[in-house]
């Protein structure tokens, strides 16, 4: 959750897009076309860890540096062109997992590929914890070492330049280092929608726009909405767990609304 939040933070402000999240650019199509190709072809282990999980992350990583080296191509590598070029990417892979489903006879497949696209922490061990906690806590302190190249990207592009700072190589190692934590978090628990759009918002009510202290606390509302949207979404049935990225879209949406309608009040 906390991840999420980070780097859905770190996505609307370098896209300077209020709705980007961490899977704008297509990073979640490349992701779930690794895990169907492995699904599809049977591969459940790989050097000896989950097929799936590393198939998905090695799918986001590809995706982003293809989407950097088609805006590189162009020479135009500012945030609409990757917005553009990553709807493109986008469109085309989800397709292809579209087509493969449909294609698809057998049915345990295809129920397999539905729930891992719905996110999933079943299967997330106190090890894998580990290395996502460190990977994480490494994007938290990068990120907050660079807020002031942040707080200037929402100045927008012309006005950073005539302040001295052109931001294109910034964008590029940015899109990189949040494309590294998502692969990180698809590996562990699947496609996990709505927290990096929303959770970012939640804490811009708070604390407004300034990053230093604009990412910890998005951080910490991101995790604990996770933790609260996985234990409503294992009891609210009994003897059904809902998938995680279900709960948290059913928990978040609700909160979300009546934080609008408060500030829609307070003008």
């Amino acid at each position: 959750g906390a991840g999420l939040s980070l780097t859905g933070l770190e996505m609307q402000t370098v896209m300077q897009n209020d709705l980007a999240d961490p899977y704008l650019l297509g990073i979640s199509s490349g992701a779930n076309l690794g895990a169907v190709a492995a699904i599809i072809l049977g591969i459940t282990t790989f050097a000896n860890v989950a097929g799936i999980g590393i198939f998905a992350f090695l799918g986001a990583l590809i995706v982003a540096f293809i989407i950097l080296s088609i805006a590189n191509i162009m020479r135009r590598l500012d945030a609409v062109t990757m917005i553009l070029i990553g709807f493109g990417i986008n469109a085309f892979i989800m397709g292809l997992v579209s087509f493969a489903i449909t294609l698809m006879a057998d049915t345990s497949k295809t129920k397999s590929i539905q729930f891992w696209l719905l996110g999933s922490l079943q299967n997330v061990s106190v090890s894998l914890t580990t290395v996502l906690f460190v990977v994480i806590i490494l994007g938290l302190i990068f990120f907050i070492s660079q807020s002031r190249i942040l707080d200037m990207m929402l100045l927008g592009e012309e006005l950073s330049i005539t302040m001295g700072r052109s931001l294109v190589v910034y964008r590029q190692i940015y899109i990189v280092i949040v494309s590294i934590i998502v692969g990180f978090i698809v590996y562990a628990s699947g496609i996990i929608g709505f927290v990096g759009l929303v959770i970012p918002h939640c804490a811009r009510f708070i604390v407004g726009q300034k990053h230093k202290r604009l990412i910890p606390l998005t951080m910490l509302i991101g995790g604990t909405f996770l933790i609260w949207a996985d234990a409503i979404g294992r009891n609210i049935i009994s003897g059904i767990e809902l998938p995680i990225g279900v709960s948290a879209a059913v928990c978040g949406a609700p909160l979300f609304l009546w934080l609008l309608l408060k500030r829609g009040s307070k003008r």
